[in-house]
């Protein structure tokens, strides 16, 4: 069965030409981290709850208010950004197992047939596949899916693809006009081939990869945004990925210009005055008790 959508209550869906951001449901959750933390910081209300037969059920409390009338949280839920053309995607449910392909498949044949015009997606990656170049500087990533796929991915090759070719340009020449020229113009790197053969090879059956291919088959524009991290209490890093793509955003002309100064605590590609950034009341006992800093 296709993936099926719910209108939320007095919900009016344009997705035409809309853009869809999205985490993959990968290293640390650091994309469902930071989708949380967009959807506090944008206000995003709920647009719709979508259901598919590869994903795990999921039902718990309102995860960004406490007050009533309750809402219920679903394992696939659809917010938009009011006044903008920007949609919130959240996942809180991982995939049935053996099923992450059909499961991308039927993601972005959706995404399609809705019509938008761009997907932003979101994760972490794993800290342990780093070189020793890339232990220094900033650890985020970009990638767009026409540069992701396994043939471009061969560190001992160039990326074949025309559509990668350009994409490398408008970043390289801080085009930012472009969505990697936005994401190299706030101070994400494009992610290193090595790495791409490397995530293929260890995690290739597992998100963003599937993700990224279906959209590849799709046609459907789309831009890896990711950091290197380790498990662990990965506030920080959702806080950071979140701040950049408010850059991104604000750079498409997608966002307020408020947005654009979203960087949490992260500094590197400063140069934009900070705002604070909302985590959702359900984060509360996320990873446990802090500590109390007088011990140290």
């Amino acid at each position: 069965m296709p993936l099926q959508l719910f209108r939320a209550q007095d919900a009016e869906l344009d997705l035409q030409g809309a853009v869809l951001v999205l985490p993959a449901v990968a290293f640390a959750n650091i994309g469902e981290l930071a989708l949380d933390v967009l959807v506090c910081t944008l206000k995003a209300h709920l647009a719709a709850r979508l259901d598919d037969d590869n994903l795990l059920a999921c039902a718990g409390n309102n995860a960004y208010s406490l007050q009533p009338p309750g809402l219920l949280a679903t394992a696939l839920e659809l917010y938009q950004v009011p006044g903008t053309r920007v949609f919130l995607l959240q996942q809180r449910a991982p995939t049935i197992p053996g099923r992450q392909q059909a499961f991308a498949a039927s993601l972005m044949a959706w995404a399609k047939q809705a019509g938008f015009q761009q997907l932003l997606l979101l994760c972490g990656l794993d800290a342990q596949y780093r070189r020793e170049q890339q232990l220094e500087g900033t650890q985020l990533r970009y990638l767009d899916s026409s540069s992701s796929s396994a043939d471009n991915a061969d560190a001992g090759t160039e990326q074949p693809a025309a559509a990668a070719a350009a994409a490398a340009a408008a970043a390289a020449a801080g085009d930012e006009s472009s969505f990697a020229g936005s994401c190299a113009a706030v101070g994400l790197r494009q992610l290193e081939n090595d790495i791409i053969a490397t995530e293929r090879e260890v995690h290739g059956l597992l998100p963003p990869w599937p993700l990224l291919d279906a959209a590849q088959q799709q046609a459907l524009p789309a831009t890896l945004l990711a950091t290197f991290a380790a498990e662990g209490d990965n506030v920080e890093d959702g806080l950071m990925l979140a701040g950049r793509l408010l850059r991104v955003l604000h750079l498409q002309g997608l966002v307020a210009g408020a947005a654009a100064a979203a960087s949490s605590s992260d500094v590197q590609g400063g140069g934009a005055a900070q705002i604070q950034l909302q985590v959702p009341c359900s984060w509360a006992g996320l990873y446990g008790r802090g500590f109390d800093k007088s011990l140290f």
